[in-house]
């Protein structure tokens, strides 16, 4: 996974909150598929035309999906105290994004 394809990610989650239309999606319903390991497949289906996730291939997907479960798994029910996400599954992603970046977790 590259920085462009991370940060690409960033800007398609971050437009579709701006919409509005997914207040509703919740941290546990994030951070349940990220352990099904089927997270792009369901932001695509999901957010429908709202975001454009196709620079993500099937490869990227994964990798991605690898590292926020690496996320998950080290801070699951810490997400308030850590990133100051309590309400937004896709304000989650955000952060959790971001760390990667931070961590500087790409080629």
């Amino acid at each position: 996974m590259r920085l462009n394809q991370l940060t690409y990610f960033v800007n398609e989650i971050n437009a579709a909150i701006d919409t509005g239309k997914y207040r509703d999606i919740s941290i546990k319903e994030v951070e349940d598929h990220i352990e099904r390991e089927d997270l792009i497949p369901y932001l695509r289906d999901r957010l429908g035309e709202d975001v454009d996730l196709s620079l993500l291939t099937p490869e990227v997907s994964e990798e991605l999906n690898s590292k926020l479960l690496g996320i998950f798994g080290g801070y699951y029910g810490q997400e308030r105290r850590k990133w100051g996400v309590e309400n937004n599954g896709l304000c989650l992603l955000i952060a959790w994004s971001t760390e990667i970046i931070q961590q500087k977790a790409w080629e």
